[in-house]
């Protein structure tokens, strides 16, 4: 029996993933337990992209979207779908491909600026730092990248190499750019140099009063004509005869 062609149009827009809207040139994304391979397939002809997927790449994934997109905006969320399930996807020439999240640093494509960039893309992002020593900020910002991710100094050329989403690259970005600042101050050293301290010809309040209360403890000397005059008993008695 063959169904009438309004009822075959509701039956298929019922169990379409992706149900496009012409006249406004979006889509609305409702996925319960899909294939995420099927995913990959929708995206790939509503964005115009093409995909490489990684054999690893297997899971079954749910969204539910209550508005309409635009092709970007489902491209988009398409990045954080894969974030959620833990792959990535790596810009390669004409293609795009899809792998492990862990694989993700070694395949992750280079880039001048994370700025305009998909918040999800992994980005590969070389950083000069010009005030403060590169790897003095490695273990400062190293925890503010995920596992996967990879942080490392060169310090011949004191540069910063960060491989992350690019969301997380514009937050360090933006934290570099608060620690690598040059001091508003310039420093000038002096060179001091040891020298005795200077003798005072006047002497102190202190030792002059301590002179005085000597002086004034000391008994006076006594006259040499009040001193008694001994003499001896045989020359008491010539003196008295005479």
């Amino acid at each position: 029996m063959r169904l009438p062609k309004p009822l075959r149009l509701a039956l298929l827009l019922a169990f379409l993933p992706i149900a496009p809207l012409q006249a406004q040139n979006a889509v609305t994304l409702n996925l319960k337990d899909a294939d995420i391979g099927a995913l990959i397939e929708t995206v790939s002809d509503v964005t115009g992209r093409n995909f490489i997927v990684d054999p690893r790449v297997k899971a079954k994934v749910n969204v539910v979207s209550a508005s309409p997109m635009t092709p970007d905006a489902v491209y988009e969320t398409f990045l954080s779908i894969l974030q959620v399930y833990g792959f990535a996807a790596i810009p390669a020439g004409n293609a795009i491909k899809i792998v492990p999240e862990n694989n993700a640093r070694q395949d992750g494509g280079s880039a001048s600026r994370a700025a305009g960039m998909p918040d999800d893309q992994i980005v590969t992002r070389v950083v000069d730092i010009e005030n403060v020593p590169a790897a003095q900020l490695v273990p400062i910002l190293r925890p503010l990248v995920p596992q996967w991710g990879h942080l490392a100094a060169y310090s011949p050329s004191n540069m910063l190499i960060i491989s992350d989403r690019a969301a997380n690259i514009r937050r360090l970005d933006r934290i570099i750019g608060e620690i690598d600042r040059a001091g508003d101050d310039d420093i000038e050293i002096v060179k001091l140099e040891t020298r005795p301290p200077p003798k005072s010809s006047r002497p102190s309040r202190r030792s002059s009063r301590a002179r005085t209360d000597r002086t004034a403890r000391r008994p006076p000397p006594r006259s040499p004509t009040s001193a008694p005059i001994r003499c001896s008993s045989a020359a008491t008695a010539s003196a008295a005869s005479a």
